[in-house]
């Protein structure tokens, strides 16, 4: 069961308990407050400040990490920067994002704070995944489960092991993420965290629909956005409501589930709520194109597209993400130089004049290092493509010189059985009618039978009619039969589960393969005994030839002169099989096991 609307789950993130909190409420509320108590107040109440109000939200942001910053507050300015960084990502400024969190995260590093840690890890889990960038998302985890388990910090515990779930289940993997959601459920009731516990509701929903539960999803939906109307986050109703018609839009009510999207769509403009609104802009042309309704659809889309376009340059942001360590260094390096202006007056302006001008050499040294990596890149995909290129004409040519030795050896089998072998045995008839000395009659008669047992020798050889005309199991049969009547070595066929109708250059490739080797076995191997199985799978086919004869340096047969070997690995290569052989000097026996994928052979 894929379910798209789990997607709604890690576009934020849990932070403090909220309450409802407006402009105004806000200056009601900090007035009279130091400046740093207010910063703290933005701080600890940001969760519902977001949720009311997203611009108003960033404008106090902004205001905290600059003011704590310039006053010297290293823990109050690494909040500040974090939530700055979570309602610019919730607002769709992707490209400033970023640079808050990496500024945040050196901050609580260097103070040691392990609760702020694993808060910002947290954050940034979100982001990379938003990117999907999965291993990148869970290194970020990893790093904030193992600090909130040593600040034995249940809060951010609880929004790492959700993450993790809601991971999971993105991908499909509904089972492995329900032990994490079970554990975030304990954990928010016993910490008493209504937001918490408004975000577990709907993992729990997610797990009671993959059951087929509908019923239950709703009403663990509906429990969760009562918590969260309770509590005035408006940007979690929203989510909550375009969750819901995720639902009914997977459970086929499409009616329902327009309805509440559009809902959930109008709540999302209301707040600001733009990645929301881009997504329930997608589900709803979803929902209409289920219904028939393709102008309703296709103005939707359209719309959807518009904005996803304005929002997300993946490429953007992941060089900002590289290039961040090296905009901390000169970031610091540069508040260092602004320390050493104020107390240098005269020689500032020339020190800032030469940074500028190293800065612009760097940048042209680094657009030129980037069009030189380009251009490098452009003509690797293009000795690729000539590669792939030429591989596809060689296997083209093999594939054909193939085919064209086969028909040959078809037909020349066909003229010597159908030609010779009806003279011969014209010739013999009329022999024994003939008046002549049955001495000489019985010689002749002799010659003849070995003459035309020869030629039929040679006609299996080339093309064994039974190959055609019963399938690769006979054919290997009566190959085995042909070398046991000689009482020297003797060959066994064992076949499992092999499908008759097998295409023809897959069943001629095996039995040439088989022919091959077993000629080698019985030229150099000194074997008595030879064991031949093949068995069908339902995505491939094994090919195993065993003997008892004696072992051989394996570096002698792949570079050796003879065409055998040269002639098997161009069978394996048209049917895109492999080949493993077991052998060693001195030892008794050796295992040739082929494995081909059907899937790709019958491509082929």
């Amino acid at each position: 069961m894929k379910a798209h609307w789990i997607g709604l789950l890690i576009l934020f993130s849990v932070s403090a308990a909220a309450r409802q909190f407006d402009s105004a409420s806000t200056v009601a509320r900090t007035r009279g407050m130091t400046e740093q108590q207010r910063l703290q107040f933005i701080n600890q109440n940001f969760y519902a400040l977001y949720s009311a109000d997203f611009n108003n939200a960033k404008t106090l942001a902004a205001w905290a990490a600059g003011k704590a910053a310039e006053m010297g507050w290293q823990q109050d300015e690494a909040y500040a920067q974090m939530n700055w960084g979570l309602v610019t990502y919730l607002s769709g400024d992707y490209e400033h994002v970023p640079e808050k969190y990496f500024r945040s995260l050196s901050l609580f590093e260097m103070l040691n704070n392990k609760s702020g840690i694993a808060a910002v890890n947290n954050e940034m889990a979100v982001f990379y995944h938003k990117q999907n960038e999965l291993e990148r998302a869970l290194a970020c985890l990893d790093i904030a489960e193992s600090a909130a388990r040593e600040a034995n910090d249940l809060t951010r515990l609880g929004t790492s092991l959700a993450h993790r779930g809601a991971f999971l289940s993105r991908r499909g993997k509904i089972e492995e993420a329900r032990p994490y959601y079970l554990e975030v459920y304990q954990i928010r009731k016993q910490t008493a965290d209504s937001v918490g516990l408004g975000y577990v509701l709907l993992d729990l929903s997610e797990i009671a629909l993959h059951q087929g539960d509908l019923p239950l999803a709703l009403k663990y939906i509906d429990e969760s956005t009562l918590i969260r109307q309770k509590i005035g986050d408006k940007q979690g109703v929203a989510v909550n409501a375009v969750t819901k018609g995720e639902v009914f839009l997977h459970s086929k009510k499409i009616k329902e589930a327009i309805a509440s999207l559009q809902l959930g769509l109008q709540q999302g403009q209301d707040i600001g709520y733009t990645d929301l609104v881009r997504f329930t802009l997608g589900a709803l042309a979803e929902a209409h194109l289920q219904q028939h309704d393709y102008k309703s659809a296709y103005e939707y889309q359209i719309k959807h597209h518009a904005l996803s376009d304005s929002l997300f340059n993946l490429d953007k942001a992941k060089v900002i993400q590289e290039m961040q360590a090296k905009y901390e260094t000169v970031k610091k390096e540069n508040q260092i130089l602004v320390l050493q202006q104020e107390n240098e007056l005269k020689d500032s302006q020339l020190a800032q004049r030469m940074w500028a001008i190293v800065a612009l050499l760097f940048m042209l040294g680094l657009i030129v290092a980037l069009g030189y990596l380009w251009k490098n890149r452009l003509q690797l995909k293009q000795q690729a493509e000539l590669q792939a290129t030429r591989a596809a004409l060689r296997e083209g040519q093999l594939k054909a010189v193939i085919a064209s030795q086969e028909e040959e050896r078809k037909r020349f089998a066909a003229d010597l059985h159908d030609g010779f072998g009806q003279m011969i045995s014209a010739l013999r008839l009329t022999l024994s009618k003939e008046k002549i000395e049955r001495p000489t009659v019985a010689h002749a008669l002799q010659v003849l039978n070995e003459m035309n047992l020869e030629i039929r020798n040679i006609a299996f050889n080339l093309m064994p009619q039974v190959l055609v005309k019963s399938g690769l199991e006979e054919a290997l049969k009566e190959f085995a039969a042909r070398i046991n009547r000689s009482e020297t070595v003797a060959v066994s066929v064992q076949t499992f589960d092999l499908e008759l109708k097998m295409a023809d250059d897959l069943r001629i490739a095996l039995y040439r393969i088989c022919q091959e080797w077993v000629n080698n076995i019985l030229k150099y191997g000194q074997a008595s005994q030879v064991a031949i199985q093949l068995v069908q799978h339902p995505d491939e086919l094994v090919l195993t030839i065993e003997d008892n004869g004696n072992g051989f340096e394996i570096n002698n047969l792949t570079a050796g002169t003879g065409n055998g070997w040269k002639n098997i690995n161009s069978r394996l290569h048209m049917i895109k099989g492999t080949i493993e052989i077991d052998t060693q000097p001195g030892r008794r026996g050796t295992t040739l096991v082929a494995t081909v994928p059907l899937a790709l052979a019958q491509a082929a």
